[in-house]
């Protein structure tokens, strides 16, 4: 019997992720603005993978006061950790798949679902979501997560070949996918679309409600990443949460529709950090904060990404004991 894949939770560092850290907590303040909208969050359960840190865990209960919650652990080793790391015992660890355990699942508390998987684009992953298509009730939520470079299989291909790949194995869902999301310095915008139609196509035939794509992300810490997801919602709830997004998180959201918005990597020391928040909350462009950021060379694009992140990013300090 061949051994299942092994967690990345076995060799990333999920707390020290600048770029997964931002994503959480961008993530907790878009289901706080749902929850100002009449939705009693606090009351939801929470499905997903927390691994043997359970960092999005701890964050749920924290700040929405979540406190029932599922963690799935493929990797039974990873499970046996993910058992003895369980900080809560409202947690319940399961060593099962996505797959599994969606099939079986008939739960009827509202949920938030967030699959972080460990891969990248596969046919298991597009099923995974077709499934949730079926099974979300009215204002649930659903987020994926996958690597947003090209699969093992066509990592070293020529780009002509990878949309190939990506059109024959994902038929309709790559229809918008073109030579140039092929390339791989862009395969994450290939994800992005595929990952973004297979949403569309799952909740196409849902009658109570329209599925709000509000969240669609790309970062990179060690290795690009792609997220997208929402809620299924009835239209005028759509319409208020899109106005209370746009209004709180603008860099999230057009006049009409979510953007594909990219978490950009800043490597600033402390006191560059300290210039970025004062130059980014003053109100002039030309404020002395904003020409020293120009003499050590920074541009102002990477100004304007501090500014949207400004209170997402996370801070990391060194202790000696």
């Amino acid at each position: 019997m061949a051994r299942p894949p092994r967690s990345t939770g076995n060799f990333i560092s999920y707390d020290l992720r600048p770029g997964k850290q931002s994503e959480r907590r961008i993530l907790m303040d878009l289901l706080r603005l749902a929850g100002d909208g009449g939705l009693n969050i606090s009351s939801y359960r929470y499905l997903g993978m927390g691994a043997n840190r359970f960092y999005d865990f701890l964050l749920l209960h924290k700040y929405l006061g979540i406190s029932n919650m599922v963690s799935l652990e493929h990797d039974p080793v990873m499970h046996r950790r993910a058992v003895f790391n369980c900080p809560y015992t409202f947690i319940a660890p399961l060593g099962t798949d996505t797959t599994t355990y969606l099939g079986a699942d008939n739960s009827e508390d509202p949920t938030v679902v967030w699959f972080d998987y460990d891969s990248g684009l596969s046919l298991g992953v597009t099923q995974d979501i077709a499934t949730l298509g079926t099974k979300l009730k009215l204002n649930d939520f659903c987020f994926v997560t996958v690597y947003g470079g090209p699969p093992r299989v066509i990592d070293n291909a020529n780009d002509a070949d990878r949309l190939v790949w990506l059109q024959d194995t994902f038929g309709p869902l790559a229809g918008s996918v073109d030579i140039a999301d092929a390339q791989k310095a862009e395969f994450p915008s290939a994800v992005h679309k595929v990952l973004l139609a297979a949403v569309r196509n799952a909740f196409a035939q849902r009658r109570d409600g329209r599925f709000f794509p509000f969240l669609q992300i790309e970062y990179a810490d060690s290795k690009p990443m792609v997220t997208v997801g929402g809620a299924l919602m009835p239209e005028g709830q759509i319409i208020a949460l899109r106005q209370r997004i746009r209004a709180a998180m603008p860099f999230l959201m057009s006049s009409t529709d979510p953007k594909f918005y990219e978490i950009k990597s800043l490597h600033l020391t402390e006191r560059e950090r300290a210039l970025f928040d004062r130059a980014t909350t003053s109100p002039s462009k030309r404020s002395a904060e904003r020409n020293q950021i120009r003499r050590l060379g920074f541009r102002d694009a990477e100004v304007s990404a501090y500014k949207d992140l400004l209170r997402y990013f996370p801070r990391y300090v060194e202790a000696m004991i």
